[in-house]
């Protein structure tokens, strides 16, 4: 609970974030609340880099913490920072002129990519910001602090609301700016997040991470660090990438229902992102516990608290998804009043309800084994559930048998349903404890 805590205050916050950007975006239309999902969805597949280092690195950090080796955990950090910087401009560089572009080759009508365009530049350009705040940030949760990742997320979406209101409607003498004001505040949220966390880090005086910072002489790349890194990183990578890959394909599919539709599936995603926040910050804890467990030898706690964090997942998530089955509308009444959308995200609401319980152990297991460094078991279940399971049955109901929206959400709940039996499954054998990196 300790550990946990933090990271769902951090992650309501994040959500908060969200839901205010799409709140204020859905104001401006179906078109601009569409552009902003679908350049989302191409920034996600771009970061899947960065989620990979990320998890090679907080596992890493959490095993050579448990272990007592605080070197090699300050070693990780550095060589996970001077790749994802590095990785993360040039994407930045290669993306920013092509926005548009981008947007029209997975399938968003003119429209819809010119609103989204604006927003994926910002979402490019403050790349770099994003990639350091969550590599120094999975460095502290490895070493059991989340605290400090709660401040410094906190503190950035204050930044990026602040900015982004008044620009996006135009408040006394600032001028109303719409997608690029919100593309602002984006920028804006990343640079004192980023700030705050490295600031954090630095100052750190004692502990295993003192002295992340060290001389330039210990910036230098370092082979053996890299490749441990990779050997738990890429698997993960891989896993988001095809993930992230399918997601397109899911919203291709609910793109071809209409613009209303995607307009819906945003609304939907980011308000079933309140009820994952439980899910996901037991997932935080149960990767530090698993991975601070394992490298001290203790493979009978390190199974005890992956149980214990997904039971407790489990029951915050299922008792928000009793509210989303029995109160849709309400919800979806908080983005928008386009009566089309609402019908459309009233039956999504109402899956992702029934779709609580497993979901909470995919989250929580999927990350208690990545924190044992087992991320080849994550991603063959995460990519082969997401492409035979999730894609399959949204194209047979939602296209073939024209169940329209609800056989697309059919879809999603298969997916989430089959990825917590197969981490159950994977857990209890227990094949994670003997994994060597």
């Amino acid at each position: 609970m300790t550990l946990a805590w933090p990271s769902l205050v951090e992650n309501l916050l994040l959500q908060f974030m969200n839901m205010t950007s799409l709140m204020m975006v859905g104001r401006l239309g179906s078109s601009a609340l569409a552009g902003v999902g679908v350049a989302n969805q191409v920034s996600m597949l771009l970061q899947v880099v960065f989620m990979g280092l990320s998890i090679g690195n907080t596992s890493l950090v959490a095993r050579s913490v448990g272990a007592q080796r605080f070197a090699d955990a300050r070693a990780a950090t550095r060589q996970s920072l001077i790749v994802g910087v590095a990785v993360s401009v040039v994407l930045a560089a290669v993306c920013v002129p092509f926005a548009p572009w981008v947007l029209g080759l997975i399938g968003a009508a003119p429209e819809v990519a010119d609103q989204g365009a604006v927003y994926l530049r910002a979402i490019m350009l403050s790349l770099p910001l994003m990639a350091a705040s969550l590599l120094v940030n999975g460095t502290l949760r490895g070493s059991g602090d989340t605290r400090t990742p709660m401040w410094a997320t906190g503190a950035g979406n204050l930044a990026h609301v602040a900015v982004a209101y008044p620009l996006v409607f135009g408040i006394g003498p600032v001028p109303e700016t719409g997608m690029a004001g919100l593309g602002v505040g984006l920028v804006a949220g990343r640079l004192v997040a980023c700030v705050l966390s490295f600031m954090a880090l630095a100052r750190r005086r004692r502990g295993p991470l003192a002295g992340t910072f060290g001389p330039a002489s210990e910036w230098r790349p370092d082979s053996t660090v890299l490749r441990r890194l990779l050997a738990v990183g890429g698997p993960s990578a891989v896993e988001s990438g095809s993930v992230q890959i399918g997601m397109i394909f899911f919203s291709l599919m609910v793109l071809h229902l209409g613009t209303e539709a995607f307009a819906a599936q945003q609304v939907v995603f980011n308000a079933a992102s309140l009820s994952m926040m439980p899910g996901l910050a037991f997932s935080v804890a149960a990767t530090t516990l698993v991975g601070q467990r394992i490298g001290a030898g203790d493979v009978a706690g390190a199974r005890r608290n992956g149980w214990r964090c997904t039971t407790l997942a489990a029951g915050w998530m299922s008792a928000a998804g009793v509210l989303f089955f029995l109160f849709p509308e309400p919800i979806v009444r908080l983005y928008t009043d386009d009566a089309a959308v609402v019908a459309s995200a009233d039956w999504g609401i109402r899956i992702v309800g029934l779709g609580q319980p497993l979901q909470a152990a995919a989250f929580v297991l999927g990350g208690a084994l990545r924190g044992a460094g087992d991320t080849r078991t994550t991603m063959v279940v995460g990519a082969a559930s997401m492409w035979g399971v999730r894609l399959l049955f949204a194209y047979v109901f939602g296209i073939v048998l024209n169940w329209q929206v609800p056989g697309i959400w059919i879809g999603w709940i298969g997916d989430w349903s089959t990825r917590g039996l197969a981490f159950i499954w994977a857990f209890h054998r227990g094949g994670w404890a003997k994994v060597r990196i």
